[in-house]
């Protein structure tokens, strides 16, 4: 289903290259905790009689599960390459994608209120992840300084990731939200040191429609769109943001534009996810996170 073998993206300036998710050497099976501060683009002093903590890494090849909705929560998982999806799947089936998690973003934030996960996460790619089992890190916290603010910053980045999915679902329309997620991958990307205009999307535009909202052939429709405009070139998967700007312009259009446009059935049974349903995860974050 996914081109495992396909370039993952590629460094800025530069032809055909080794992925840049994939460049870290996986030789090792571990990784220190420096490594994973860092990872986490946090600033961490670890004192000389700990520089020995390190933490397991785990190898995911495509299609496989990281964690299952319902399983006990025991740690966080940070992306050291590849794609994952997480992804939520209701009583008749129907999957709701919630997250594209890559390098540097943290995976199972979901299970800490209830002490179970409440996702599916799920490799698109060769994945490694480091394992942090969370009781080993909340000891470590009261022990060196700078770790309690790297659990920190780990909630954080999923308050944050869940408010602007409230303003993607709440206030876009269909072609905005596409833009806007091809501007969050390019900024993305970007601060790894790649390509920001030219990529290839591991997940299939189905998988990208349940993300946003919008069915597979509006996604497909505004891809299209896009490409008529100049603004991208689009093959399959590969993809080339010609016009960064002319992108962002596109994030100023209305929602009521878009659902004018529905049929009126259509836009009642829309299989949207209701920004209601999101807002309550995101104050539940702000108050671990406070």
């Amino acid at each position: 289903m996914y081109e495992a073998n396909v370039v993952n993206m590629q460094p800025a300036g530069e032809g055909n290259c080794a992925p840049c998710t994939n460049s870290v050497s996986h030789a090792g099976s571990v990784v220190g905790l420096a490594e994973l501060a860092k990872l986490l683009g946090v600033a961490l002093q670890t004192p000389g009689g700990m520089t020995d903590v390190e933490f397991a890494v785990r190898r995911l090849h495509p299609g496989e599960t990281l964690c299952r909705a319902g399983d006990d929560f025991e740690a966080l998982y940070v992306v050291r390459s590849g794609f994952l999806k997480t992804v939520c799947v209701d009583g008749s089936g129907n999957e709701q994608v919630l997250a594209f998690p890559m390098r540097g973003d943290a995976v199972g934030v979901d299970g800490f209120d209830r002490g179970k996960y409440a996702a599916d996460a799920v490799a698109l790619d060769s994945c490694h992840v480091i394992v942090v089992p969370f009781r080993r890190i909340a000891a470590l916290a009261g022990r060196i300084p700078g770790v309690e603010r790297l659990i920190y910053s780990i909630f954080n980045h999923e308050l944050v990731h869940r408010q602007n999915m409230v303003r993607l679902l709440g206030m876009m329309n269909a072609e905005a939200r596409v833009a806007a997620f091809l501007l969050d991958l390019s900024e993305r990307f970007g601060s790894l040191g790649c390509s920001k205009s030219s990529f290839i999307l591991r997940m299939s535009r189905q998988e990208l429609g349940r993300y946003l909202g919008i069915k597979l052939e509006t996604v497909s429709r505004a891809l299209s769109a896009f490409a008529a405009l100049g603004l991208i070139d689009v093959s399959r998967r590969e993809l080339v943001l010609n016009d960064l700007q002319a992108l962002r312009r596109k994030l100023d259009a209305p929602a009521a534009k878009d659902c004018a446009q529905r049929p009126r059935h259509q836009a009642r049974g829309s299989s949207r996810p209701s920004s209601a349903r999101i807002a309550p995860q995101c104050m539940a974050l702000s108050l671990m996170a406070a």
